[in-house]
């Protein structure tokens, strides 16, 4: 990890790591940026992995949030 960047605009605040030029946020911090329901982002995700857009197995942590 090279750095950690703080966005911070009205009420949102995020610590976001910087790894070799990539940006990684968890779902629920992306439906707050975008003001939406983290289900909303995961329908979002699985289309994108569903239409082969980017490779599931390099851009998914192997971790399981309870719904």
């Amino acid at each position: 990890m090279e750095n950690i960047v703080i966005y911070n605009e009205g009420e949102i605040e995020l610590k976001v790591p910087i790894n070799n030029d990539n940006i990684w946020l968890r779902q629920n911090q992306i439906a707050d940026i975008f003001e939406k329901d983290r289900s909303v982002i995961t329908k979002h995700i699985n289309n994108i992995f569903k239409d082969n857009e980017v490779e599931q197995k390099r851009n998914v942590q192997k971790m399981h949030i309870a719904i």
